[in-house]
Protein backbone atom coordinates (compact mmCIF):
# COMPACT_ATOMS: atom_id res chain seq x y z
CA UNK A 1 0.00 0.00 0.00
CA UNK A 2 2.82 2.42 1.06
CA UNK A 3 5.02 4.12 -1.91
CA UNK A 4 7.72 5.75 0.81
CA UNK A 5 9.27 3.70 2.43
CA UNK A 6 9.95 6.73 5.49
CA UNK A 7 6.15 6.96 5.61
CA UNK A 8 6.15 3.08 6.22
CA UNK A 9 8.47 3.30 8.88
CA UNK A 10 7.18 6.00 10.92
CA UNK A 11 3.78 4.49 10.44
CA UNK A 12 5.12 0.77 11.70
CA UNK A 13 7.67 2.34 13.97
CA UNK A 14 4.46 4.72 15.98
CA UNK A 15 3.65 3.54 19.70
CA UNK A 16 0.74 5.48 18.26
CA UNK A 17 -2.43 3.06 17.34
CA UNK A 18 -2.65 4.10 13.78
CA UNK A 19 -4.62 2.64 10.50
CA UNK A 20 -4.34 3.47 6.97
CA UNK A 21 -6.88 2.72 4.16
CA UNK A 22 -7.96 3.40 0.89
CA UNK A 23 -10.74 5.22 0.39
CA UNK A 24 -12.81 2.67 -1.00
CA UNK A 25 -11.94 0.92 2.40
CA UNK A 26 -10.33 -2.39 0.14
CA UNK A 27 -7.52 -2.06 1.43
CA UNK A 28 -6.48 -1.50 5.40
CA UNK A 29 -3.20 -1.13 7.24
CA UNK A 30 -3.11 -1.07 11.01
CA UNK A 31 0.42 -0.65 12.83
CA UNK A 32 1.69 -3.05 16.36
CA UNK A 33 0.20 -0.59 18.12
CA UNK A 34 -3.09 -0.71 16.92
CA UNK A 35 -3.28 -4.26 16.94
CA UNK A 36 -2.12 -4.05 20.94
CA UNK A 37 -5.01 -1.75 21.57
CA UNK A 38 -7.86 -3.39 20.07
CA UNK A 39 -6.66 -6.75 20.85
CA UNK A 40 -6.97 -8.67 17.40
CA UNK A 41 -4.15 -10.17 15.20
CA UNK A 42 -3.18 -9.03 11.96
CA UNK A 43 -4.92 -12.57 10.73
CA UNK A 44 -8.01 -11.73 12.63
CA UNK A 45 -8.57 -8.17 10.97
CA UNK A 46 -11.21 -7.49 8.95
CA UNK A 47 -13.62 -4.84 7.85
CA UNK A 48 -16.00 -6.02 9.81
CA UNK A 49 -14.33 -6.97 12.72
CA UNK A 50 -13.25 -3.69 12.31
CA UNK A 51 -16.64 -2.05 12.33
CA UNK A 52 -17.44 -4.28 15.52
CA UNK A 53 -14.97 -2.24 16.99
CA UNK A 54 -17.23 0.66 16.83
CA UNK A 55 -20.45 1.23 19.53
CA UNK A 56 -23.88 -0.28 18.37
CA UNK A 57 -25.54 3.08 19.21
CA UNK A 58 -22.82 5.20 17.59
CA UNK A 59 -21.95 2.30 15.00
CA UNK A 60 -24.26 3.53 11.54
CA UNK A 61 -23.01 7.11 12.19
CA UNK A 62 -19.56 6.92 12.62
CA UNK A 63 -18.90 4.60 9.46
CA UNK A 64 -21.07 7.80 7.93
CA UNK A 65 -18.36 10.10 9.11
CA UNK A 66 -15.67 8.03 7.62
CA UNK A 67 -17.12 7.51 4.68
CA UNK A 68 -17.72 11.69 4.33
CA UNK A 69 -14.23 12.02 4.79
CA UNK A 70 -13.13 9.60 2.16
CA UNK A 71 -15.02 11.21 -0.27
CA UNK A 72 -13.76 14.51 0.12
CA UNK A 73 -16.20 16.01 1.19
CA UNK A 74 -15.32 16.62 5.10
CA UNK A 75 -11.32 17.05 5.64
CA UNK A 76 -11.04 15.67 9.20
CA UNK A 77 -13.05 14.38 12.11
CA UNK A 78 -11.49 14.65 15.63
CA UNK A 79 -13.57 13.64 19.04
CA UNK A 80 -13.53 11.16 22.34
CA UNK A 81 -14.60 7.49 21.36
CA UNK A 82 -15.44 4.47 22.66
CA UNK A 83 -14.00 1.05 21.22
CA UNK A 84 -14.94 -1.72 21.89
CA UNK A 85 -11.60 -4.71 22.11
CA UNK A 86 -11.49 -8.38 20.55
CA UNK A 87 -12.29 -9.31 24.57
CA UNK A 88 -15.58 -7.10 24.85
CA UNK A 89 -13.07 -4.75 27.21
CA UNK A 90 -14.25 -1.12 26.27
CA UNK A 91 -11.24 1.99 25.63
CA UNK A 92 -11.47 5.31 25.71
CA UNK A 93 -9.70 6.99 23.12
CA UNK A 94 -9.18 10.46 21.33
CA UNK A 95 -10.21 9.48 17.68
CA UNK A 96 -8.59 12.14 14.87
CA UNK A 97 -9.40 10.81 11.24
CA UNK A 98 -7.76 12.88 8.44
CA UNK A 99 -7.65 12.64 4.41
CA UNK A 100 -3.83 11.99 3.52
CA UNK A 101 -1.97 12.07 0.50
CA UNK A 102 0.73 9.63 -0.19
CA UNK A 103 3.48 12.10 -2.28
CA UNK A 104 5.13 9.85 -4.37
CA UNK A 105 2.18 8.10 -5.90
CA UNK A 106 0.01 10.80 -5.03
CA UNK A 107 -2.74 8.81 -4.06
CA UNK A 108 -5.20 9.61 -1.38
CA UNK A 109 -5.49 7.55 1.86
CA UNK A 110 -7.62 7.65 5.19
CA UNK A 111 -5.48 7.96 8.34
CA UNK A 112 -6.63 7.36 11.53
CA UNK A 113 -4.82 7.74 14.68
CA UNK A 114 -5.93 7.08 18.73
CA UNK A 115 -4.83 8.50 21.73
CA UNK A 116 -5.52 6.25 24.25
CA UNK A 117 -7.08 7.90 27.13
CA UNK A 118 -9.14 4.85 28.38
CA UNK A 119 -6.99 5.30 32.45
CA UNK A 120 -6.96 8.86 32.39
CA UNK A 121 -11.01 8.95 31.96
CA UNK A 122 -11.33 6.12 34.55
CA UNK A 123 -9.62 7.56 37.18
CA UNK A 124 -11.10 10.93 36.38
CA UNK A 125 -14.77 9.54 36.53
CA UNK A 126 -13.95 7.41 40.08
CA UNK A 127 -12.45 10.49 41.44
CA UNK A 128 -15.85 12.17 40.40
CA UNK A 129 -17.86 9.48 41.59
CA UNK A 130 -16.14 9.96 45.19
CA UNK A 131 -15.99 13.71 45.25
CA UNK A 132 -19.93 13.89 44.37
CA UNK A 133 -20.75 11.37 46.74
CA UNK A 134 -18.47 12.21 49.33
CA UNK A 135 -20.07 13.61 52.80
CA UNK A 136 -17.40 16.38 52.55
CA UNK A 137 -16.81 19.56 50.38
CA UNK A 138 -14.34 18.45 47.86
CA UNK A 139 -13.22 21.65 45.88
CA UNK A 140 -10.79 23.29 43.16
CA UNK A 141 -9.92 26.71 43.53
CA UNK A 142 -7.51 29.07 41.29
CA UNK A 143 -4.74 30.82 42.71
CA UNK A 144 -7.08 33.90 43.78
CA UNK A 145 -8.64 31.19 45.64
CA UNK A 146 -12.36 31.61 43.36
CA UNK A 147 -13.82 28.21 42.80
CA UNK A 148 -13.56 26.32 39.54
CA UNK A 149 -15.20 22.73 40.77
CA UNK A 150 -17.59 22.52 43.86
CA UNK A 151 -19.09 19.20 44.97
CA UNK A 152 -22.57 18.42 45.09
CA UNK A 153 -22.53 17.74 49.02
CA UNK A 154 -21.84 21.71 49.36
CA UNK A 155 -26.01 21.99 48.92
CA UNK A 156 -26.19 19.38 52.29
CA UNK A 157 -23.83 21.52 54.39
CA UNK A 158 -24.21 25.23 53.47
CA UNK A 159 -28.17 24.91 51.03
CA UNK A 160 -26.06 26.60 48.50
CA UNK A 161 -26.13 24.62 44.49
CA UNK A 162 -22.75 24.12 43.60
CA UNK A 163 -22.78 25.96 40.00
CA UNK A 164 -23.74 29.44 42.35
CA UNK A 165 -20.18 28.93 43.82
CA UNK A 166 -18.47 29.06 40.89
CA UNK A 167 -15.92 31.80 40.26
CA UNK A 168 -17.05 33.35 43.97
CA UNK A 169 -14.79 33.11 46.23
CA UNK A 170 -14.73 31.33 50.47
CA UNK A 171 -14.76 34.43 52.01
CA UNK A 172 -18.13 35.55 50.76
CA UNK A 173 -19.36 32.19 52.59
CA UNK A 174 -17.62 33.03 55.74
CA UNK A 175 -18.73 35.05 59.03
CA UNK A 176 -16.18 38.03 58.40
CA UNK A 177 -15.07 37.99 62.13
CA UNK A 178 -13.23 34.66 61.06
CA UNK A 179 -11.74 35.78 57.51
CA UNK A 180 -8.27 36.42 59.44
CA UNK A 181 -8.18 32.95 60.40
CA UNK A 182 -8.33 31.47 56.59
CA UNK A 183 -6.04 34.45 55.58
CA UNK A 184 -3.32 33.41 58.21
CA UNK A 185 -3.49 29.66 57.07
CA UNK A 186 -2.96 30.61 53.49
CA UNK A 187 -0.22 32.90 54.50
CA UNK A 188 1.49 29.65 55.85
CA UNK A 189 1.56 27.70 52.61
CA UNK A 190 4.81 27.43 50.51
CA UNK A 191 6.28 24.52 48.53
CA UNK A 192 7.83 23.23 51.65
CA UNK A 193 4.93 23.54 53.83
CA UNK A 194 1.70 23.02 51.34
CA UNK A 195 -0.79 22.10 53.09
CA UNK A 196 -2.93 23.66 55.96
CA UNK A 197 -5.83 23.31 58.12
CA UNK A 198 -8.19 25.88 59.69
CA UNK A 199 -11.37 25.97 61.56
CA UNK A 200 -13.85 28.71 60.53
CA UNK A 201 -17.74 29.70 61.16
CA UNK A 202 -19.09 29.60 57.77
CA UNK A 203 -22.62 31.24 57.10
CA UNK A 204 -25.20 29.06 55.04
CA UNK A 205 -28.31 30.35 52.72
CA UNK A 206 -30.29 30.77 55.55
CA UNK A 207 -28.28 32.88 57.77
CA UNK A 208 -27.24 30.24 60.14
CA UNK A 209 -23.40 29.62 61.22
CA UNK A 210 -22.03 26.10 61.04
CA UNK A 211 -18.22 25.40 62.25
CA UNK A 212 -16.34 24.21 59.34
CA UNK A 213 -12.57 22.47 59.56
CA UNK A 214 -11.03 23.14 55.98
CA UNK A 215 -7.81 21.27 54.94
CA UNK A 216 -6.10 23.35 51.83
CA UNK A 217 -3.52 22.10 49.77
CA UNK A 218 -1.56 23.95 47.36
CA UNK A 219 -0.23 23.05 43.77
CA UNK A 220 3.28 24.01 43.14
CA UNK A 221 5.00 23.98 40.08
CA UNK A 222 8.07 21.58 40.77
CA UNK A 223 10.34 24.01 38.48
CA UNK A 224 9.20 27.69 39.38
CA UNK A 225 7.21 26.57 42.77
CA UNK A 226 4.74 29.21 41.63
CA UNK A 227 0.94 28.41 42.98
CA UNK A 228 -0.63 26.89 40.13
CA UNK A 229 -4.33 25.56 41.84
CA UNK A 230 -5.38 24.80 45.62
CA UNK A 231 -7.44 21.98 46.69
CA UNK A 232 -9.77 22.08 49.68
CA UNK A 233 -11.29 19.55 51.74
CA UNK A 234 -14.01 21.08 53.98
CA UNK A 235 -15.94 19.05 56.61
CA UNK A 236 -18.82 19.89 58.98
CA UNK A 237 -17.53 19.82 62.39
CA UNK A 238 -20.41 22.01 64.59
CA UNK A 239 -21.51 18.78 66.41
CA UNK A 240 -18.03 17.73 67.36
CA UNK A 241 -17.67 21.56 68.77
CA UNK A 242 -20.69 21.57 70.14
CA UNK A 243 -19.59 18.66 72.08
CA UNK A 244 -16.66 19.89 73.27
CA UNK A 245 -18.26 22.41 74.98
CA UNK A 246 -20.33 20.67 76.58
CA UNK A 247 -17.71 18.38 77.81
CA UNK A 248 -15.66 21.81 79.21
CA UNK A 249 -18.82 22.88 81.14
CA UNK A 250 -19.27 19.56 82.48
CA UNK A 251 -16.08 19.22 83.34
CA UNK A 252 -15.85 22.73 85.19
CA UNK A 253 -19.49 21.78 86.92
CA UNK A 254 -17.68 18.70 87.82
CA UNK A 255 -14.68 20.59 89.22
CA UNK A 256 -16.79 23.20 91.03
CA UNK A 257 -18.78 20.64 92.37
CA UNK A 258 -15.87 18.89 93.95
CA UNK A 259 -14.01 21.58 95.39
CA UNK A 260 -17.60 23.24 97.14
CA UNK A 261 -17.75 19.66 98.61
CA UNK A 262 -14.31 19.45 99.32
CA UNK A 263 -14.04 23.11 101.09
CA UNK A 264 -17.32 22.49 102.78
CA UNK A 265 -16.19 19.16 104.42
CA UNK A 266 -12.95 20.80 105.19
CA UNK A 267 -14.32 23.89 106.66
CA UNK A 268 -17.08 21.77 108.41
CA UNK A 269 -13.79 19.95 110.54
CA UNK A 270 -13.01 23.03 112.82
CA UNK A 271 -16.55 24.22 112.80
CA UNK A 272 -17.57 21.16 114.95
CA UNK A 273 -15.01 21.89 117.80
CA UNK A 274 -15.33 25.84 117.59
CA UNK A 275 -19.29 25.58 118.03
CA UNK A 276 -19.04 23.13 120.70
CA UNK A 277 -16.66 25.36 123.00
CA UNK A 278 -18.72 28.33 122.39
CA UNK A 279 -22.04 26.38 123.21
CA UNK A 280 -19.77 25.67 126.55
CA UNK A 281 -19.17 29.16 127.03
CA UNK A 282 -22.73 30.32 126.74
CA UNK A 283 -23.95 27.54 129.05
CA UNK A 284 -21.23 28.04 131.77
CA UNK A 285 -20.37 31.39 131.26
CA UNK A 286 -16.91 30.82 132.38
CA UNK A 287 -13.89 31.68 130.45
CA UNK A 288 -10.78 28.82 129.45
CA UNK A 289 -7.73 30.19 128.15
CA UNK A 290 -7.19 26.72 127.15
CA UNK A 291 -10.40 26.66 125.00
CA UNK A 292 -10.25 29.68 123.45
CA UNK A 293 -6.60 28.99 122.30
CA UNK A 294 -8.15 25.97 120.66
CA UNK A 295 -10.91 28.06 119.25
CA UNK A 296 -8.50 30.28 117.47
CA UNK A 297 -6.19 27.41 116.30
CA UNK A 298 -9.64 26.26 114.33
CA UNK A 299 -10.86 29.67 113.31
CA UNK A 300 -7.14 30.21 111.46
CA UNK A 301 -7.12 26.48 110.07
CA UNK A 302 -10.71 27.89 108.68
CA UNK A 303 -9.03 31.06 107.42
CA UNK A 304 -5.96 28.99 105.62
CA UNK A 305 -8.18 26.81 103.97
CA UNK A 306 -10.17 29.90 102.32
CA UNK A 307 -6.82 31.74 101.61
CA UNK A 308 -5.57 28.63 99.91
CA UNK A 309 -8.77 28.08 97.73
CA UNK A 310 -8.95 31.65 96.90
CA UNK A 311 -4.98 32.00 95.77
CA UNK A 312 -5.86 28.96 93.34
CA UNK A 313 -8.87 31.02 91.70
CA UNK A 314 -6.66 34.20 91.02
CA UNK A 315 -4.70 34.38 88.02
CA UNK A 316 -0.57 34.26 89.27
CA UNK A 317 0.90 35.93 86.83
CA UNK A 318 0.60 39.48 87.07
CA UNK A 319 4.09 40.70 85.61
CA UNK A 320 6.69 38.91 83.47
CA UNK A 321 10.06 40.17 83.89
CA UNK A 322 13.39 38.61 82.91
CA UNK A 323 14.54 36.80 86.40
CA UNK A 324 17.71 35.12 87.98
CA UNK A 325 16.23 31.95 89.28
CA UNK A 326 19.57 31.23 91.43
CA UNK A 327 18.59 34.86 93.03
CA UNK A 328 14.92 33.57 93.56
CA UNK A 329 16.15 30.09 95.20
CA UNK A 330 18.40 31.95 97.60
CA UNK A 331 15.77 34.63 98.52
CA UNK A 332 13.85 31.76 99.65
CA UNK A 333 15.65 28.88 101.06
CA UNK A 334 17.40 32.04 103.64
CA UNK A 335 13.95 33.08 104.36
CA UNK A 336 13.15 29.47 105.68
CA UNK A 337 16.67 28.95 106.77
CA UNK A 338 16.35 30.61 110.40
CA UNK A 339 13.04 29.19 110.85
CA UNK A 340 14.65 25.36 109.95
CA UNK A 341 17.44 25.90 112.60
CA UNK A 342 14.93 26.11 115.57
CA UNK A 343 13.68 22.56 114.31
CA UNK A 344 17.70 21.31 114.11
CA UNK A 345 16.76 21.06 110.16
CA UNK A 346 19.00 22.51 107.54
CA UNK A 347 18.64 23.63 104.23
CA UNK A 348 21.47 24.22 101.80
CA UNK A 349 21.92 25.30 98.16
CA UNK A 350 24.17 24.46 94.87
CA UNK A 351 24.11 26.37 91.56
CA UNK A 352 26.33 24.25 89.38
CA UNK A 353 27.76 26.39 86.47
CA UNK A 354 25.81 29.57 84.64
CA UNK A 355 22.36 29.91 85.18
CA UNK A 356 20.30 31.87 82.05
CA UNK A 357 17.66 34.04 82.82
CA UNK A 358 13.62 32.99 83.02
CA UNK A 359 10.54 35.30 81.68
CA UNK A 360 8.08 34.96 85.07
CA UNK A 361 6.27 36.48 87.89
CA UNK A 362 8.88 36.65 90.52
CA UNK A 363 5.85 36.10 93.16
CA UNK A 364 4.14 33.62 91.97
CA UNK A 365 7.36 31.43 91.32
CA UNK A 366 8.72 32.12 95.18
CA UNK A 367 5.05 30.59 95.92
CA UNK A 368 6.02 28.11 93.83
CA UNK A 369 9.41 27.33 96.14
CA UNK A 370 8.50 28.18 99.41
CA UNK A 371 5.42 25.79 99.01
CA UNK A 372 8.04 22.85 97.85
CA UNK A 373 10.81 23.24 100.01
CA UNK A 374 8.34 23.97 103.18
CA UNK A 375 6.57 20.71 101.97
CA UNK A 376 10.47 19.38 102.22
CA UNK A 377 10.77 20.67 105.80
CA UNK A 378 7.42 19.17 107.06
CA UNK A 379 8.67 15.82 105.83
CA UNK A 380 11.64 15.44 107.88
CA UNK A 381 12.62 15.03 111.79
CA UNK A 382 15.22 16.39 113.62
CA UNK A 383 18.64 16.57 111.93
CA UNK A 384 17.16 16.24 108.80
CA UNK A 385 18.47 18.00 105.56
CA UNK A 386 16.80 19.80 102.56
CA UNK A 387 19.01 20.46 99.43
CA UNK A 388 18.35 22.38 96.75
CA UNK A 389 20.50 22.28 93.50
CA UNK A 390 20.09 24.84 90.48
CA UNK A 391 21.56 23.76 87.12
CA UNK A 392 20.98 24.49 83.02
CA UNK A 393 20.10 21.99 80.64
CA UNK A 394 22.03 21.23 77.51
CA UNK A 395 18.09 21.35 76.29
CA UNK A 396 18.26 25.15 77.34
CA UNK A 397 15.55 24.56 80.17
CA UNK A 398 16.45 25.48 83.78
CA UNK A 399 16.02 22.34 86.67
CA UNK A 400 15.79 23.26 90.34
CA UNK A 401 15.56 19.82 92.00
CA UNK A 402 14.17 20.29 95.81
CA UNK A 403 15.74 16.78 97.79
CA UNK A 404 15.08 15.66 101.61
CA UNK A 405 15.93 12.65 103.31
CA UNK A 406 12.18 12.56 104.95
CA UNK A 407 9.72 10.33 105.11
CA UNK A 408 8.99 9.56 101.86
CA UNK A 409 5.79 9.06 99.60
CA UNK A 410 4.13 5.71 99.17
CA UNK A 411 4.19 5.19 95.31
CA UNK A 412 0.46 4.26 94.97
CA UNK A 413 0.06 8.26 96.31
CA UNK A 414 2.10 9.80 94.25
CA UNK A 415 -0.41 9.81 91.44
CA UNK A 416 -2.50 11.84 93.37
CA UNK A 417 -0.49 14.68 94.43
CA UNK A 418 -2.00 17.88 92.98
CA UNK A 419 -5.28 16.99 93.24
CA UNK A 420 -7.81 19.56 95.67
CA UNK A 421 -7.67 18.22 99.17
CA UNK A 422 -5.30 15.07 98.65
CA UNK A 423 -1.98 15.75 101.03
CA UNK A 424 -0.23 13.51 102.66
CA UNK A 425 0.10 15.97 105.79
CA UNK A 426 -2.25 15.34 108.42
CA UNK A 427 -3.52 19.17 108.16
CA UNK A 428 -2.72 19.32 104.81
CA UNK A 429 -5.79 20.72 102.19
CA UNK A 430 -3.76 19.86 98.65
CA UNK A 431 -4.42 23.01 97.48
CA UNK A 432 -1.27 24.59 97.80
CA UNK A 433 0.31 21.80 95.38
CA UNK A 434 -2.23 22.66 93.08
CA UNK A 435 -1.63 25.67 93.12
CA UNK A 436 2.62 24.81 92.33
CA UNK A 437 1.25 22.72 89.65
CA UNK A 438 -1.34 26.00 87.83
CA UNK A 439 1.90 28.42 88.63
CA UNK A 440 4.38 26.39 86.54
CA UNK A 441 1.80 25.32 83.16
CA UNK A 442 1.52 29.57 83.35
CA UNK A 443 5.36 29.81 83.15
CA UNK A 444 5.34 27.00 80.67
CA UNK A 445 6.98 24.61 82.97
CA UNK A 446 6.30 21.45 85.49
CA UNK A 447 7.12 19.55 88.14
CA UNK A 448 7.75 16.18 88.64
CA UNK A 449 7.97 13.98 91.92
CA UNK A 450 10.15 11.08 92.99
CA UNK A 451 9.88 9.49 96.21
CA UNK A 452 10.88 6.54 98.47
CA UNK A 453 9.14 5.05 101.79
CA UNK A 454 11.74 5.73 104.72
CA UNK A 455 14.39 7.32 101.97
CA UNK A 456 13.12 11.02 101.05
CA UNK A 457 11.40 12.66 98.03
CA UNK A 458 12.99 14.62 95.03
CA UNK A 459 11.04 17.51 93.41
CA UNK A 460 12.14 18.58 90.42
CA UNK A 461 10.77 21.77 88.72
CA UNK A 462 11.81 22.50 84.99
CA UNK A 463 11.72 25.85 83.87
CA UNK A 464 12.66 27.24 80.05
CA UNK A 465 15.53 29.20 79.63
CA UNK A 466 15.90 32.61 78.02
CA UNK A 467 15.77 31.90 74.72
CA UNK A 468 13.38 29.11 75.22
CA UNK A 469 11.24 31.87 77.04
CA UNK A 470 11.02 34.55 74.52
CA UNK A 471 9.37 32.09 71.66
CA UNK A 472 6.43 31.68 74.28
CA UNK A 473 7.03 35.78 75.05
Amino acid sequence: MFQSTIFKEIFYQSSLPQLVSTTDFSEVACNPAFYEFIGYEEKDLTLQTLSEMLPVESREQDIMVLKTIASGHKKEFQGEKRFVTRNTVIKIGILKVSLIQDCTSGKDYLLAQVIDITEKVQSERKYRLLAEHSTDMINLHDVDSTYLYVCPSVQTILGFLPEEMIYKRPLEYILEEDHHLLREAVSRMSPDNPAVVVQFRAVRRDGSLVWMETAIKGMFDDATNELRELISVSRDIQQRVETNQLIRKSEKLAVVGQLAAAVAHEIRNPLTPIKGFMQLFSSTKEYNPLYTEIVLQELERVESIISEFLSMSKPHIEKKEYLAADDLARQVVQLLKAQAALQNQDISLKVKGHIPEILGDSNSLKQVLLNVIQNALDAIRERGFVEVTISALSSGSISIKVADNGCGIPKDRLSQLGEPFYSTKEKGTGLGLMTCFKILEDHHGRMTIESEEGTGTTVTILLPGDEKAKAYS
